[in-house]
C-alpha cells in the first residue's frame, strides 16, 4: 500500500483517538438528583400517537417535586390531541397547546417549541422529543448535572430501548462527524446538543432571544445550543443515556430517514444553496465508502496497514456503543458503518438537490 496505506492508517487511528478522547470529556450525570425550582418541561409533538403515552407516562413518574408540562400538538393528524387530553384530564399538570402549524418563515418543530414556552415563568426550560421515555429521575439528575458543571444548558440523547442495525450501521459514523464539528462544552466551534433532551435555564433562553431567534431552523439542537453559548450562556453535553431512551431509532428505516433529514438540516446551516448541499454531502459520501472499503480489501490481502485501520475504526465504534448501551461485539462491522452512512449521505445530497427532503410532510430546508 506504500504511503497511502501509511496515511490510511493514520487518519483512522487519529480520527479514533479523537472520538476516544472526546467521550472522556462527556462526563455522565450525577447519580445524585437536586431540586432547583419548577421546571417547565415542553414536548412538541406531531403525529405521535405510537409515543406520546410512553412519553408522557415517564415524565408523570418524575420523582421531582414542581412540575409543569406542556405538549405542542403541533397540526396532528391522528389522535395525538386525545391522548394528550385524557393525560390532563388525570393529572392537572399536564397541559395541551394546540397549533395549526407553523407560520411562513418558521419550521415545525421549532414553532411548537415556541409556543410551548410562551407562558412558561419556571426558570427552567426542558424540551424533550416526543418518541422518548423519562425514567423517574431524569430531571433531578439534568438539574444536578447543570449544577455541578456550572451551565445554562445540559443536553443528552437517549439510549434505544434495544439493539438495533441502525444504532450500529449509522450511528457511530454520525457521532463521530459531530465529535469532529461541534465541542461537549461549547467552547469551540459549534455547541453540541440533541434534540431528545434540552434543559436550558430561561433567563439565558430569554438573553438569547428564544426559539424565534432560529425560526426558520431545521438544525434546532446544534443551532438552538450554539445560539445559547453566543449569547453569553455555558452549554454542555452530557451521557444520561441511563435516565432516557428514545424509540425513534429503533428501526433501520426510521433511523435513515431521520439522520438523512439532520444531515440534509444541517448542511443548510453553511450551504450556498442545493448545490452545495449537494457537493458537500456528496464528497462526505463518497470519501466515508472509501474509507471503510479500503481497510477491507487491503487487510484480506495481507496488508497490516489496512488490519490496523480496521483496528482504529472498530474503537472508535466500540466506545460509542459502550457507551449508547449497544452491544460492543458490533464494533466488528465498522467497515461495513462508514460505507452505509456513505451511502445515506448520498442520498441526503440527492435529497438535498432535489429539495425533496421531507419529515413529517414538511420541507426539510424550508
Amino acid at each position: 500500500m506504500g504511503k497511502w496505506g501509511v496515511l490510511g492508517a493514520a487518519v483512522a487511528l487519529a480520527r479514533a483517538a479523537v472520538t476516544i478522547k472526546v467521550w472522556r470529556e462527556v462526563r455522565r450525570l450525577p447519580v445524585t438528583r437536586v431540586e432547583d425550582g419548577p421546571v417547565t418541561v415542553v414536548v412538541p409533538a406531531r403525529d405521535e400517537e405510537h409515543c406520546i403515552e410512553r412519553c408522557l407516562t415517564g415524565l408523570r413518574g418524575q420523582d421531582y417535586p414542581d412540575l409543569r408540562i406542556v405538549v405542542v400538538d403541533d397540526a396532528s393528524s391522528d389522535r395525538t390531541a386525545e391522548i394528550v387530553r385524557r393525560h390532563a384530564e388525570q393529572d392537572p399538570r399536564v397541559r395541551l397547546v394546540s397549533s395549526s402549524g407553523p407560520p411562513s418563515g418558521w419550521a415545525g418543530k421549532v414553532h411548537a417549541l415556541h409556543l410551548g414556552t410562551a407562558e412558561a415563568d419556571t426558570d427552567w426550560l426542558l424540551f424533550v422529543d416526543a418518541d422518548t421515555e423519562a425514567a423517574p429521575d431524569l430531571v433531578g439528575r439534568l438539574l444536578a448535572g447543570a449544577r455541578r458543571d456550572d451551565v445554562d444548558l445540559v443536553s443528552t440523547s437517549g439510549r434505544g430501548t434495544g439493539p438495533s442495525a441502525g444504532w450500529w450501521l449509522l450511528l457511530p459514523p454520525v457521532n463521530q462527524l459531530l465529535f469532529e464539528t461541534t465541542t461537549v462544552d461549547g467552547r469551540r466551534g459549534m455547541a453540541l446538543a440533541v434534540g431528545h433532551c434540552i434543559l436550558v435555564r430561561r433567563a439565558a433562553y430569554e438573553r438569547a432571544g428564544g426559539w424565534a431567534a432560529i425560526a426558520g431552523s431545521r438544525a434546532d439542537d446544534v443551532g438552538f445550543a450554539t445560539l445559547i453559548r453566543d449569547t453569553g450562556g455555558r452549554t454542555r453535553y452530557v451521557d444520561g443515556a441511563d435516565s432516557l431512551t428514545t424509540s425513534g431509532l429503533d428501526a433501520f428505516g426510521d433511523s435513515w430517514a431521520s439522520m438523512r433529514k439532520s444531515m440534509v438540516a444541517g448542511t443548510s446551516l453553511y450551504a450556498k444553496g442545493p448545490a452545495s448541499a449537494f457537493l458537500s454531502l456528496g464528497s462526505t459520501g463518497l470519501a466515508h465508502i472509501a474509507y471503510g472499503v479500503l481497510p477491507v480489501v487491503t487487510a484480506l490481502r495481507g496488508s497490516k496497514l489496512g488490519l490496523l485501520a480496521w483496528l482504529g475504526q472498530s474503537a472508535a465504534q466500540w466506545t460509542f456503543l459502550r457507551r449508547s448501551r449497544q452491544p460492543r461485539s458490533a464494533a466488528v462491522l465498522a467497515p461495513a458503518a462508514y460505507v452505509v452512512f456513505g451511502a445515506l449521505s448520498l442520498d441526503a445530497a440527492w435529497q438535498a438537490l432535489r429539495g425533496t427532503t421531507k419529515w413529517k410532510d414538511r420541507d426539510v430546508q424550508g
